[in-house]
């Protein structure tokens, strides 16, 4: 029954209305993605030298989001796209990169734009726009989503996932929990601050390392380099199997799989991310949702996209086989303890989505509430490293799919508004 309601609420009508969102900001944007990609990036420069006082600076809203984008998922994540829609799924994970840029910063633009300072600190996302515009009961499904998201998508899934690289190693599953649901529950202690403090120490560290063990693995097969980008768009459009006379099933499943891992892998459309995009000290509507172009980037142009090449040029279809290949027993090491810090990043960035809703929801006892709710994590947490998870999967997709409609709802509403940015639009 799960497996049916998720296939329903992830199934063509959502990708669709996705892509066609993706397609009309792009549009009114005048492709910003390509065309202000120097300006994306000199912005972000310039942010980074900024102080962010006692707040949360740009960087450090880019890691905590990045921290829930690039996690597991994006790494093992990549290798299953390949393996079940074959080496064109990669070309529409890029497809989906490339529209989701200007969705991602659509929904960011609307997110800052309607934030509120509360306790030193900006609290902001769908529902305070969706409440601003005295929609309240929707404002609150997606807060309701959110928070229950965080504990199937952020604590159970991602801890299981954790426990996963790391018992190979010898670690029973009752101790990975124990530290696991400790380093959860010291982190989202302190607060959304602090959650912000640790992914910026996190993410960037992690990822260099993976991106840099990455490269390695493609320089040494270079030569492959020219062969793999091949099979991608080969099998993008289905020539490689127009001989078999089965193309037209190849083709959907390259589109299929290609779409659902980028939606999946980016949260483009979610409202996530934007929840901590405008907590950012000094953002503004469009600079920070030039943030949101380059966590897309980052996403599935960087660390997806190295990820598929590498297993593409290696002839892998699983990610610690291929390090385990290159890199020997050490790599048997370095990729769980990597999937751990990413896993871990995705746990704590979902508490922070989750305290912002808390926070809209309980504005006068958020404070008792959050206690309760960081406690809960940590408890699901343990759960999730010692209990089977695939059920929980199911219904962790069921809720980030639920969160989309009402994001998008506010989207269209607000899309004048947004467009308006880039001068295309009148408002």
């Amino acid at each position: 029954m799960l497996e049916f309601i998720k296939d329903l609420v992830w199934g063509i009508p959502t990708v669709v209305i996705l892509t066609l969102f993706g397609i009309y900001f792009t549009i009114k944007s005048r492709f910003f993605q390509l065309t202000g990609i120097s300006d994306v990036f000199s912005t972000a420069i310039k942010d980074i030298k900024k102080s962010a006082g006692g707040g949360i600076s740009a960087a450090m809203a880019l890691s905590t989001a990045l921290g829930g984008t690039v996690g597991i998922g994006s790494i093992t994540g990549v290798a299953l796209a390949i393996s079940e829609g074959g080496a064109g799924s990669v070309f529409w994970m890029w497809v989906v990169g490339f529209l989701g840029c200007m969705l991602k910063y659509a929904e960011i633009n609307v997110a800052v734009k309607n934030r509120q300072k509360t306790d030193g600190i900006f609290t902001g996302g769908a529902m305070y726009a969706l409440n601003a515009m005295g929609k309240k009961k929707t404002a609150v499904f997606f807060s309701l989503m959110c928070i229950s998201a965080s504990f199937c998508t952020g604590c159970l899934t991602q801890s299981s996932a954790v426990t996963a690289s790391l018992i190979p190693g010898g670690m029973p599953r009752a101790v990975c929990g124990i530290f696991i649901s400790l380093a959860v529950l010291l982190s989202v202690a302190g607060g959304r601050r602090l959650i912000a403090r640790i992914s910026y120490a996190l993410m960037p560290a992690a990822g260099f390392i993976y991106i840099l063990l990455t490269l390695y693995i493609i320089i040494t097969r270079v030569k492959f380099l020219p062969n793999a980008f091949g099979e991608i768009f080969r099998s993008a459009f289905g020539i490689k199997q127009a001989g078999a006379g089965i193309m037209g099933y190849f083709f959907s499943q390259a589109v299929r799989v290609g779409f659902t891992r980028g939606i999946f892998s980016s949260e483009a459309g979610m409202g996530s991310s934007p929840i901590v995009h405008s907590s950012s000290e000094n953002a503004t509507p469009h600079t920070q949702g030039k943030w949101g172009i380059i966590e897309m980037y980052a996403d599935i142009f960087v660390f997806s996209t190295l990820t598929a090449l590498a297993l593409l040029m290696a002839g892998f279809d699983d990610v610690g086989v291929m390090y385990f290949k290159f890199f020997g027993d050490p790599g048997r090491v370095i990729l769980p303890l990597l999937l751990s810090v990413f896993g871990f990043a995705s746990i704590i960035s979902w508490c922070f989505y989750a305290e912002s809703c808390i926070k809209f929801l309980f504005s006068g006892k958020s404070r008792t509430v959050s206690v309760i709710y960081r406690i809960s994590v940590s408890i699901l947490s343990f759960l999730g490293a010692v209990a089977a998870a695939k059920a929980v999967w199911s219904v962790a997709d069921i809720f980030n799919a639920l969160m989309i409609y009402p994001n998008l709802y506010l989207l269209f509403i607000k899309r004048k508004e947004i467009c308006s940015c880039f001068g295309t639009v009148r408002q």
